[in-house]
């Protein structure tokens, strides 16, 4: 969120293209440091070295560290575009299953819990955010439930998972699970 000095929040300011680059230099500081090292030892202050920007501005645009992350999960989910009907798989796991094969070592660090203790429940609950508003696109019953089943299966099936139809099997759950209507 943004944020004049005095704390109130500034709408106008999302849309200034300075702005709009210092988020983008934090966010990518920010998943820099995630890359080497673990949530709990990052700081705004070593967030802002990275990114080459005074931690004034930091909290111009954000309260905590927290905040930031949670922006970065909504803009990736956010990029994601939902299926909407039945029978097609759902892009939340396509994308959930891409990423983590993207980094698989970083995906198996954050499961075994060695990258601190807010990564991974924020990640797992912007996904059940997403999945949920895929499910509801398609008319299912019961979006939150489902949601957060499919994704905390999913993503111990993940952790464990190893060679080819990874992403077929996945989605072979979910629509078990889903089209049970239970």
């Amino acid at each position: 969120m943004s944020r004049h000095a005095s704390g109130q929040i500034a709408a106008n300011m999302s849309e200034d293209p300075r702005a709009l680059r210092t988020r983008a230099t934090l966010k990518e500081a920010l998943m820099q440091l995630l890359q080497q090292g673990d949530w709990s030892g990052i700081t705004v202050s070593g967030i802002c070295r990275r990114a080459g920007v005074a931690r004034s501005s930091f909290y111009e645009h954000f309260d905590t560290k927290a905040d930031l992350l949670d922006e970065i999960f909504s803009d990736t989910m956010g990029e994601i575009k939902p299926s909407m009907h039945p029978g097609e798989p759902l892009a939340t796991l396509d994308w959930l299953v891409s990423h983590v094969r993207a980094a698989p070592d970083f995906f198996a660090r954050s499961m075994a819990g060695h990258r601190g203790d807010a990564l991974l429940p924020r990640f797992r609950a912007a996904l059940i955010a997403r999945l949920e508003q895929e499910l509801n696109r398609r008319g299912e019953e019961n979006c939150r439930s489902n949601a957060a089943y499919i994704i905390g299966g999913t993503m111990a099936f993940l952790a464990e998972a190893k060679g080819e139809g990874i992403r077929a099997e996945v989605q072979s759950m979910a629509r078990k699970l889903v089209s049970t209507g239970d």
